[in-house]
């Protein structure tokens, strides 16, 4: 059974209701929580953040009676991604863009920050795993069809592969070999919405393809120091003009991605280090996610976490 997988090990704790708003302001944003009780503040529940590849996740733990975004939380909290939800242990209805789903073990839900939701747990034990998603990014990957809340339907066969890919994602500890299964989700949504999406024109289609395949193929070798935005164009068969007009919707040039994507993934290994690490770790990080010049690693990852990388080690931040 699905439910059986376990994907987290997250155990809930007596916790007061105020701490564990504080917590998940901090994670997630501003999302309000109500006891299912008003004259009990206290409440088991606990949170656990973690890195996938190099996107922030976190398990996680909580009986509330219901948790709730409005339209006043989000004008004061844009909130620029989508959480990839997957129930874990529990059950949570879920309320977004008009429409109610029951969330079991095994089931995906994607969440759209922008839009109101509501989450709701009857005071029941729940657990889940939100993976967040940057939200341009996942648009070029699969249009506007990934916004306003996806329901991955419990009877598609894609769901139960999903979650395997996920557990196996959480198991893995090298980030290459993480970041290829975080993109075999990826590919596995995406044939998901594909199937659902109906409306499309064509030009659209061949437009928003180009662009995830290429980002697709810098998840899988940016750990590659040979890899450059050349060697993307090749592998596109494309002109590298045509693979920088194509980056010009996402904010930032093929390069710049392939440097961001390998110091994210530099940023979720050395996170996961203990401080008893030798600085040596630090540049067999370095190497490992691509970077042949140690000198230009620290001044990238500085500039983009305003931290060195030895700063980063074991911060949960």
């Amino acid at each position: 059974m699905l439910s059986h997988l376990r994907l987290s090990q997250t155990k809930p704790s007596l916790v007061h209701l105020d701490e564990l708003q504080t917590m998940i302001t901090a994670s997630c944003g501003q999302y309000a929580l109500e006891p299912k009780q008003t004259d009990t503040p206290s409440l088991q529940g606990a949170l656990e953040p973690f890195m996938l590849s190099r996107y922030e996740a976190i398990s996680v733990c909580m009986n509330v009676g219901q948790v709730t975004r409005s339209e006043r939380m989000i004008k004061q909290d844009p909130g620029d991604h989508l959480y990839m939800l997957v129930q874990d242990e529990g059950r949570c209805v879920v309320e977004q863009n008009h429409k109610q789903h029951t969330l079991l073990p095994g089931d995906i839900y994607v969440v759209d920050s922008t839009q109101p939701s509501r989450f709701i747990l009857n005071g029941n034990a729940s657990r889940q795993i939100s993976i967040h998603l940057p939200r341009e990014e996942m648009l070029h990957r699969y249009g506007k069809a990934i916004t306003g809340g996806v329901m991955v339907e419990h009877d598609d066969p894609l769901r139960t592969a999903l979650i395997a890919v996920v557990a196996k994602s959480m198991e893995e500890g090298m980030p290459d070999s993480c970041a290829r299964l975080m993109d075999s989700t990826f590919d596995l949504l995406g044939i998901y919405i594909d199937g659902k999406e109906k409306q499309k024109s064509q030009s659209e289609r061949e437009k928003q393809g180009v662009l995830g395949r290429a980002l697709s193929l810098i998840d899988r070798n940016f750990n590659d120091p040979a890899f450059d935005a050349c060697q993307l164009a090749d592998k596109l068969g494309i002109s590298s003009r045509t693979l920088q007009r194509q980056f010009q919707s996402l904010g930032e040039s093929p390069t710049r991605k392939l440097i961001n994507t390998r110091l994210d993934n530099a940023k979720a290994l050395l996170m996961g280090m203990s401080q008893s690490d030798d600085h040596s770790s630090v540049t067999n990080v370095a190497y490992h996610c691509g970077f042949s010049d140690l000198s230009y690693f620290y001044k990238e990852f500085h500039k983009r976490f305003d931290m060195a990388p030895g700063a980063m080690v074991n911060c949960r931040q």
